[in-house]
């Protein structure tokens, strides 16, 4: 399945290098502007989607939208499935938490591998702690899986572990936590994209590497830091666009005209 980074460049490669015209033809150029989707597309959807429902969506909200929904469309999707109310108010965690369970595992972090968005799914869905192997059998994945990706997610908070099992960081329809919201803490205004990429190079490096100034990828972390230069990075590009959504960092102008 291909990702809209990946349509992206698909795009921009075919516009730049065009197949052959035909003989006798007048030549001539039309210059095409190619854009990410970004923050703000999120938050058009989600406003227009929850305006006719009498709901506001908050920070929090767009930033959940954005790390985990596929797209605004997905996005608008899923919170179509809400229902209205009678008086104006913002959207509970707990409400945003269903609308991304009735979308399709494909449809979530889709820039991950595909296992990521199957155990995203299974966690947004359940209404209880799973045990590592209850979690891999609902979502059709293996152990192994679960246990490469657990400290990656772990590192963002966008799951808890403990004794009991997985759960994913977001409240659950449950009269406690709609009265006590439960979030992800990178959620949090003073959470930077800076700490998120040490939490999660900290996860995948080993030490000397994490420690190193001149390493290719602990170097960002050293004066001057610049965790942005690892946003288009194979590998770990696509986990720190997750980061970058979650704390709301701002777009890196990935808009060109070809």
């Amino acid at each position: 399945m291909r990702t809209s980074t990946d349509f992206h460049r698909y795009l921009e490669d075919t516009l730049e290098r065009p197949a052959a015209v035909a003989d006798d033809t007048p030549e001539f150029a039309v210059y095409v502007s190619l854009l990410t989707v970004d923050r703000t597309a999120y938050a058009m959807a989600a406003t227009r989607i929850l305006q006719a429902k009498n709901l506001r969506p908050t920070r929090d909200n767009i930033s959940l939208l954005q790390a985990v929904a596929s797209s605004p469309y997905a996005a608008a999707r899923a919170l179509q499935q809400l229902a209205g109310e009678d008086e104006s108010r913002e959207l509970r965690p707990d409400e945003l938490r269903y609308a991304l369970g009735t979308l399709e595992p494909k449809q979530l972090l889709a820039d991950l591998p595909p296992t990521v968005g199957r155990i995203a799914q299974t966690l947004l869905i359940a209404e209880s702690r799973l045990s590592q192997r209850n979690l891999a059998d609902r979502a059709g994945v293996s152990a192994r899986t679960i246990q490469n990706y657990r400290n990656r997610l772990e590192a963002f908070d966008f799951i808890r572990i403990d004794e009991t099992g997985y759960r994913l960081a977001l409240s659950s329809q449950t009269t406690s936590e709609r009265r006590d919201s439960v979030v992800p803490t990178v959620l949090e205004e003073n959470q930077t994209l800076l700490d998120a990429a040490d939490a999660l190079l900290e996860t995948i490096l080993p030490p000397e590497r994490y420690s190193d100034p001149d390493d290719p990828l602990g170097s960002v972390l050293f004066w001057p830091p610049d965790p942005q230069r690892l946003l288009n990075h194979l590998s770990v590009g696509p986990w720190l666009r997750l980061a970058a959504a979650l704390t709301a960092t701002g777009s890196t102008g990935n808009n060109q005209a070809v």
